[in-house]
């Protein structure tokens, strides 16, 4: 709460976000910047865009992973339903022949 009011009389948000420990350095310290500067709105959505550009890349690896994964299933999946079905009649062949 302390650290609220702070924010509310007019101290600064990088120092309030540096204590808490919750965003990462370069994002505060671009929230730094852009106090400085005036133009924090600007440095914001920077920060916002960067990390937007940061989840779209883990995305795209995650989905890159998941891809050769489903289809390895489902061959096993494939190959475990032919081999109940086939086995079954190699037996009896074999016990035919």
């Amino acid at each position: 709460e302390a650290r609220e009011s702070r924010i509310q009389t007019g101290g600064l948000i990088s120092l309030a976000l540096q204590k808490e420990n919750v965003f990462p350095l370069m994002a505060i310290q671009m929230i730094s910047i852009g106090e400085e500067t005036g133009e924090i709105d600007q440095m914001l959505m920077k920060v916002a865009d960067f990390y937007e550009d940061e989840v779209e890349q883990a995305v795209k690896a995650l989905t890159s992973i998941m891809e050769p994964i489903m289809i390895l299933f489902l061959g096993g999946m494939v190959a475990s339903i032919l081999l109940a079905m086939y086995l079954p009649m190699f037996k009896v062949f074999e016990d035919i022949g």
